[in-house]
């Protein structure tokens, strides 16, 4: 009888502290709440053999329960509540803004109704004043039945108003609320009685899904960059970390009536601190990267080593390891939603058995007993990019996973509860301080704009620090939250130019209202520097434009001076709150002069065989491609091109007459091709430059 190869997947369910007194300044929670958070499971009842771990961060299910307490709204429910009739102009317009929020291809062009609305905004520009009552009713309810999920669509009222497709009235669309409160209440009793029929586990993230190692000591991360800027002064309460940790699993325990055995430490993020702590909570098991494990074991790693739980030795006890494999996780995040749903489902079994082969290669088929595939990534983010949310594709790899005789799907706990499962390789003693983006923090504290953000709440931590003596414990206990929202990994996610989104101002506000709240519960003036943005600008598009005409020297790295006031192209604007492990480009700038556009393209160090395309809407393009060190550029209607090309980037100059088109530079994409992953941006038609 064949031995099983084990698969544990751990879905991320995580939102930023939205509330701003009783507003949630942004609708993820109630959008994601009734796309993702209630359908993800419901496909379980179908595959009763299939286990899974689902990851909660506190500050997610405190927002859900505020939501289903009537405790806040936010902007989007204000205006799709209020009657069409009565509409302001401002009330439109920002309807117009952000009632479009939603995926083309799976959210708004499969729905007749709202692809004729949108259309009608896309192609006149007046629409504004051209829409009448009922055309506004209809886009009020249209952006909120598009973020129904899969099987909340397809029954009850909102099926029947999906059905129905126009035309709705304002009773209609009370109804619709009240089943959007509806699948917010019943969230957290899905997951307990998944539990409670032994097919998954639930586990959870610190309180306010803070980066814990930099609230140990921000100096953690120069463990991996030592070049790294820090704070001033350096941020090093290791007893926060403390109470974001311990108040994440009291909260969890309360909402779900257990304490949770593991821990997604938000990002990923550990070290030799941060682990200690976990062993002093009692937490059996933790997870990270497959990146964080090389750099801990150092020049006798070998890549298998990722497929095995690994203990790590602490001060009082121990406590169990599990390494994402980022690159089948990555799969499911960024790669199959272009492909179809049975050949996405196969790829993803043949990847597990060319694994579980070999492990037996290498170890012998009794390894198995130990080893075990590590898949985890948001269980949100992805799913607006697959049709129908993604269930045709969990179905399909579900189906296959439950008929194989050679792959079993477990929970982490269920590893961790085996005998000698961690066992395989010697204990680790230590563990170098990373996260699962590239094992380091730099997303987090690499920016100059992270710093600014550091430097304030540090500043706000001391001045707290050095008063707290003088409060009283409701007192403390009031600001020390502040502290904590304000400790949040989201804002620093969102500071520096390695994500973009339309909502980076919301992000800033929302990080300087909870440290500016810090001063004012002490009494103190707020200091002038939270009154402005902490980031010099912010990006209206993943586009952003040269600051002046300029003619780069080829022969230098787009990253160099010469490049300086260059234009830059965002390589995750269309995954903006997802990040991709493993990317062939590292930049992407470009510029021009009166003559000629200049393309500057970065390589990432770590990758050897790939292939990327840049193609214009004029049908012009230019491929790149090195296998087995030898690269080759391949030019499709255009021949005057000036190319300088070497291991570490490649530059082009083209003719600006040669790829004008309607007296503007025309749009363009980029194709990038490795380890049989296939990545456009962005996902669809063409960016400007």
């Amino acid at each position: 009888m064949n031995k099983s190869l084990k698969v544990a997947f751990l879905w991320h369910q995580h939102q930023p502290y939205y509330k701003i007194d009783n507003e949630f300044i942004l609708p993820w929670v109630l959008f994601h709440g009734t796309k993702d958070y209630y359908d993800l499971p419901e496909v379980l009842y179908e595959f009763p053999n299939i286990k899974q771990t689902f990851n909660f961060a506190p500050s997610l299910n405190l927002q859900i329960d505020d939501y289903v307490r009537s405790k806040g709204t936010d902007k989007i429910r204000v205006l799709t509540a209020k009657n069409a009739k009565e509409l302001t102009d401002e009330d439109k317009s920002e309807i117009i803004k952000y009632f479009f929020h939603s995926n083309f291809e799976n959210m708004i062009k499969p729905n007749p109704r709202f692809l004729e609305l949108y259309n009608h905004v896309k192609y006149d520009a007046n629409a504004v004043n051209n829409f009448q009552e009922q055309d506004w009713r209809d886009l009020q309810m249209w952006y909120n039945l598009s973020w129904f999920g899969y099987y909340s669509s397809q029954i009850g009222i909102i099926n029947r108003l999906r059905i129905k497709g126009r035309d709705f009235t304002e009773d209609e669309k009370i109804m619709m609320i009240q089943e959007q409160n509806f699948l917010l209440a019943k969230i957290v009793n899905q997951y307990k009685r998944l539990r409670d029929l032994k097919q998954i586990e639930i586990s959870c993230s610190p309180m306010f899904h803070p980066i814990l190692p930099l609230l140990c000591d921000s100096r953690s991360a120069l463990e991996a960059n030592p070049d790294n800027m820090m704070p001033d002064p350096v941020y090093k309460y290791p007893e926060d970390a403390d109470l974001q940790l311990g108040s994440g699993i009291n909260y969890f325990t309360s909402i779900f009536g257990e304490k949770p055995k593991g821990i997604w430490p938000s990002e990923g993020s550990v070290s030799n601190e941060v682990l200690n702590l976990m062993i002093d909570h009692s937490i059996s098991w933790f997870a990270s990267d497959e990146l964080v494990l090389l750099h801990s074991v150092g020049d006798s790693y070998n890549p298998l080593e990722k497929y095995f739980p690994r203990k790590f030795k602490g001060k009082n006890g121990e406590i169990t390891g599990f390494y994402r494999d980022n690159h089948l996780s990555d799969k499911i995040g960024f790669l199959y939603s272009t492909w179809n749903a049975s050949d996405a489902a196969r790829d993803f079994e043949n990847s597990l058995l060319k694994i579980r082969d070999k492990i037996i290669r290498q170890y012998g088929e009794s390894a198995l007993d130990n080893a075990v595939v590590s898949v985890i990534l948001d269980g949100e983010n992805c799913w607006e990019f697959y049709k129908d949310n993604g269930i045709p594709f969990l179905r399909e790899l579900f189906l296959r996973l439950d008929k194989s005789d050679k792959l079993q799907t477990v929970t982490f706990s269920e590893v961790v509860n085996k005998s000698n499962a961690n066992e395989f390789f010697p204990a680790l003693t230590s563990i170098r301080a990373g996260s699962w983006i590239n094992a380091n923090f730099n997303i987090w504290i690499g920016h100059e704009d992270d710093i600014k953000a550091w430097n304030v709440l540090s500043n706000a931590r001391a001045t707290f620090q050095n008063l707290r003596h003088t409060l009283n414990s409701e007192l403390e206990r009031e600001i020390l939250n502040e502290i904590m929202i304000a400790e949040g990994s989201d804002w620093f996610w969102w500071y520096g130019p390695e994500h973009h989104t339309e909502n980076k101002a919301e992000f800033d506000l929302l990080f300087r209202h909870h440290v500016s709240r810090i001063y004012e519960l002490l009494k103190l003036e707020i200091p002038a520097e939270l009154n402005v943005p902490i980031a010099n600008h912010f990006l209206e598009s993943g586009v952003k434009k040269p600051l002046e005409d300029i003619t780069p020297d080829l022969n230098l790295s787009p990253l160099s001076e010469s490049w300086r006031t260059s234009g830059n192209i965002d390589l995750n604007t269309d995954n903006s709150s997802m990040h991709k492990s493993g990317s062939v480009i590292e930049s992407f700038k470009y510029a021009y002069d009166e003559n000629k556009l200049y393309l500057g393209i970065k390589l990432s160090e770590n990758v050897t065989d790939f292939a990327f395309k840049i193609i214009f809407e004029n049908h012009i393009e230019i491929k790149y491609s090195r296998l087995n060190k030898l690269s080759k550029i391949e030019l499709e209607n255009i021949s005057d091109v000036n190319i300088y090309n070497n291991n570490n980037f490649v530059n082009f100059a083209l003719q600006i007459d040669k790829i004008i088109q309607n007296d503007k530079l025309c749009y363009l994409k980029l194709i990038i091709e490795s380890a049989g992953e296939t990545i456009q941006i962005p996902r669809d038609g063409f960016m400007e430059i």
